[in-house]
């Protein structure tokens, strides 16, 4: 996924001639924090414990990390998953679904009334559907995550940096949880 996210970003990059327009412009730190600070409490404070059972509720279903079963007590295992799930999900997906999709989606149908929206929830539902391994309520609870990182990306003047970060934490967090044996 890096390899496929750095190109993504190069062909941005090629179109544009703007790291600004990658998201990979340097930043403010005092910004950046503020974004991840904002994502994190929005995705493990309100998302994971009140929509994803809702999701659930909805759905009929759980979403499915049976995959991950064998992370449960196991630190090793566990420790691994989160460094690939760094360089991965949270290098290799941001490249990809924030720094490319939504430069595409946001030239597609940003200057439309509610546009920003828009091409969030566009790249929320493909975000979401990549992750069909989980099931239809994992489907449905990562495509939010989706839109919701779609937009605050938008929103925050393009800042990948704290999307990285914000999606580094989030994984982490995940990880922690199924080691734990919370799900």
């Amino acid at each position: 996924m890096p390899v496929v996210g750095a190109l993504a970003v190069g062909l941005v990059w090629v179109e544009t001639r703007s790291w600004d327009a990658c998201g990979l412009k340097p930043r403010s730190l005092r910004a950046t924090l503020g974004w991840i600070l904002l994502l994190l409490v929005i995705v493990i404070g309100l998302v994971n414990p009140f929509v994803q059972p809702l999701m659930d509720q909805l759905t009929g279903t759980k979403a499915d990390y049976s995959g991950y079963g064998a992370l449960r007590g196991n630190i090793a295992a566990a420790a691994q998953l989160i460094g690939g799930a760094w360089l991965s999900a949270a290098v290799g997906e941001e490249l990809v679904f924030r720094a490319f999709l939504m430069h595409q989606l946001e030239r597609l149908v940003g200057r439309l009334r509610g546009g920003l929206l828009l091409a969030a929830v566009l790249g929320g539902a493909a975000f979401g559907l990549m992750h069909a391994s989980q099931g239809l309520s994992g489907v449905l609870l990562t495509g939010v995550v989706g839109v919701l990182f779609g937009y605050v990306y938008l929103r925050s003047g393009r800042n990948l940096w704290a999307m990285i970060v914000a999606h580094g934490l989030t994984d982490t967090w995940g990880v922690a949880t199924l080691y734990l044996g919370w799900y």
